[in-house]
């Protein structure tokens, strides 16, 4: 009985000791316990392991291979499917392509490489066609010449633009050669510096003859000049046995005035 006191003593003494020791025991179900508040905040560390989608990563990226504009529309390309088509005009006959001697589409140039039969000739890339671009103040640049036909004064001693095409005024020509609605044919579109034609251009030429044209370097264009014998300031090539003198008498259009002047009211001056 003794010894069962001494161990009821023992264990209120250790009983006592661990309340002072601060040592405390937490019931877990007490919501303002340490214990269940520190498990509700593991709980709200758990992540719901659901089947909820997750982001691999995965995305879809712009590879770069979406469609681009080159600029090559429908209507910028060449109409190669009318080569041989039956033609009167060039416009006839599509994007680049003109229309040849003959009444048929071709392909024409689309740069000047394509333009190398001659030396002088450019593209004039709008109307497809190898031409003289600088002579006539640039009459047949793409600029000034956009759109119809390039076209040559009789004997081409010059250069137009006709805006509008048409056959009386454009003709049928081939590449690098250019229509002249006067004598209603086809010139080279720029006359030879080295084997002077321009007298062969101008070989029905009388009022000034042939042999007064030259061609004109830098231009390429037939002139009539004073550089041949016999040439006058005007042109004209003079025959001083059959020629009147200034201040006789001359008849208009029948004799010449030495001088290379007209006959002008009866007299040469």
């Amino acid at each position: 009985m003794k010894r069962f006191c001494l161990i009821i003593a023992l264990f209120v003494m250790l009983s006592a000791g661990s309340c002072d020791s601060g040592l405390k025991f937490n019931n877990p179900y007490d919501q303002n316990s340490d214990a269940y508040q520190s498990g509700a905040d593991a709980d709200a560390d758990i992540q719901d392991p659901g089947d909820t989608e997750q982001d691999t990563g995965d995305t879809q990226t712009d590879t770069g291979d979406t469609p681009t504009d080159t600029g090559d529309t429908d209507d910028d390309r060449c109409r190669t499917e009318n080569q041989g088509k039956e033609c009167t005009t060039d416009i006839e006959c599509g994007n680049c392509m003109i229309c040849l001697r003959g009444g048929v589409c071709a392909k024409g140039c689309t740069n000047d490489a394509d333009c190398a039969m001659q030396p002088g000739l450019y593209c004039n890339k709008k109307l497809a066609r190898c031409l003289n671009i600088y002579a006539s103040n640039k009459a047949c640049s793409e600029l000034n010449c956009p759109t119809g036909c390039c076209f040559a004064e009789k004997g081409l001693t010059g250069l137009k633009c006709a805006r509008e095409a048409s056959p009386a005024k454009c003709g049928l020509c081939d590449q690098g050669t250019v229509f002249s609605p006067e004598d209603s044919r086809c010139y080279t579109a720029v006359c030879s510096s080295t084997t002077d034609n321009c007298p062969t251009f101008n070989q029905d030429s009388t009022n000034p003859p042939a042999e007064c044209y030259k061609c004109k370097a830098g231009e390429l264009i037939c002139q009539t000049t004073t550089a041949k014998s016999g040439c006058s300031a005007s042109g004209y090539i003079i025959n001083t046995a059959q020629c009147i003198p200034s201040g006789q008498r001359c008849e208009e259009g029948i004799t010449e005035c030495c001088s290379g002047m007209p006959c002008i009211s009866g007299y040469c001056y």
